[in-house]
């Protein structure tokens, strides 16, 4: 079984070793939120190449058949785990040493890699986004030196055309790397444990200027697609990054129904768990600050709260968990459908429409479901790979196939095989040594 919630525990330490070079460094006054926006301003830029590659077919003796037994159609020049958007699917390529500078590379569907934007080997972390209704990478770029051993002053946040890299807008500058979920960029913590959290700066997709808070104290938690949030004192507030209008606030927004409760003030967060929330689906914890239900667990100061999922651009409610406290969420937008897994100690998975919020279907044998596109999803369950119709659970293909990681125009990547005894680490991987992603037409 793949134990995706090991991942996180990985980064966490990769992520800290690089963040002191591409960050800028702490207490530095020249920040995003000080200067406003301010393209240019001799802001480091990264390098783009256009320069077109024909895809790389897989190899001959390759037996690595994906769902439904399809071929491999190419090989991946990826080095970590791709992303998917606007026809592309956007990943890193690590530099093949300290001379060299990092890449972020965007492969069309056919396998032939469009474009390559190389940049500091610190910046490891990009996004996708919309600017308007152009998909776009969002990649970083700074002034950090690995080969001298110089930390970041300076760090910018660019945007480019997923589908050929031409520029969208920025350079813009940011206090440190991508913190994200999103558009969220914040400065190092002085610590791996025990550090204070920094300056974060929302960017408007749109634009790439900062993002103005609804108030001084609001923090910016969330961002997808030019929708964020941001939370304050137990409220959390969305607004439009383009024009900052407020979209809807928790405080507004009708509290989950519940048993043993009759109302009252909640303490509203982002759920803080690594794939609650996706894309415009937010899970939001609930909490009652009167204590919660009567029974609740003794000395629990979580007693009686209730994990809600919300669509981020209306606040609507589109399902409640109960007391759920790490559900793993993927959408399939085009099918209106949003797949819930985690549940109950991992062993049930539920899928509910994005539109009414009914309840389509449950599973009550450790579903573990990572990627939804275009009506299938796919995961494992019981150690076994498996592809299910989101909309009514069917399993419509099980195998020992590796199970994919990103779709995008009915073509599926998934990481190469590996020998038996590495299998169970294949997403614990944060480094370029292996072992490679190959694509397959889904069927």
């Amino acid at each position: 079984m793949r134990h995706r919630w090991l991942r996180p525990v990985v980064l966490v330490v990769t992520a800290s070793a690089v963040l002191a070079a591409c960050g800028g460094a702490p207490g530095d006054a020249g920040d995003a939120g000080d200067r406003g926006h301010e393209p240019g301003q001799g802001l480091p830029i990264p390098d783009v190449s256009t320069t077109s590659r024909a895809a790389t077919p897989p190899p001959g003796d390759l037996a690595a058949s994906g769902p439904g037994d399809a071929p491999p159609l190419w090989m991946g020049p990826f080095d970590d785990v791709p992303r998917a958007g606007g026809g592309m699917f956007v990943g890193l390529v690590f530099p093949a040493d300290d001379e060299a500078d990092l890449s972020i590379t965007g492969v069309a569907a056919d396998g032939t890699t469009r474009w390559a934007v190389r940049t500091n080997p610190s910046c490891v972390g990009y996004g996708l986004t919309r600017v308007a209704d152009t998909p776009a990478a969002v990649v970083l770029a700074s002034d950090a030196d690995n080969r001298e051993g110089k930390v970041a002053t300076r760090t910018s946040a660019n945007a480019f055309d997923v589908r050929d890299g031409s520029r969208l807008w920025g350079p813009t500058p940011v206090p440190g790397p991508m913190v994200g979920p999103g558009l969220i960029f914040g400065k190092n913590t002085p610590s791996i444990v025990g550090g204070q959290q920094g300056e974060r700066v929302m960017l408007a997709a749109s634009s790439g200027a900062p993002v103005t808070p609804p108030s001084g104290d609001a923090v910016a938690v969330y961002e997808h697609h030019g929708t964020g949030l941001f939370s304050e004192d137990g409220v959390l507030t969305a607004i439009d990054t383009t024009t900052a209008e407020v979209r809807w606030s928790s405080a507004t927004v009708s509290p989950p129904s519940r048993s043993g409760h009759s109302g009252g003030k909640y303490r509203v967060e982002l759920l803080d768990a690594a794939s609650a929330s996706t894309g415009d689906v937010v899970a939001l914890r609930w909490t009652p600050e009167d204590g919660g239900r009567d029974g609740g667990g003794e000395g629990d100061d979580d007693s009686g709260a209730e994990t809600v999922l919300h669509d981020l651009r209306t606040g609507a409610v589109i399902a409640t968990l109960g007391d759920q406290p790490e559900p793993r969420t993927i959408v399939d937008a085009g099918k209106g459908t949003v797949v819930v897994s985690g549940l109950d100690r991992f062993r049930t998975t539920l899928a509910f429409d994005l539109g009414t919020g009914k309840r389509l279907w449950r599973d009550d044998s450790s579903l573990d479901l990572t990627l939804a596109h275009a009506g299938t999803a796919y995961g494992t369950r019981a150690g076994r790979s498996v592809a299910v119709d989101v909309r009514t659970g069917k399993t419509v293909a099980d195998g020992e196939w590796a199970v994919p990681v990103a779709a995008e125009n009915g073509v599926l990547v998934a990481p190469l095989p590996q020998p038996q005894e590495r299998q169970a680490r294949v997403t614990e991987r944060t480094e370029g040594s292996g072992p490679g992603y190959v694509a397959h037409e889904q069927r």
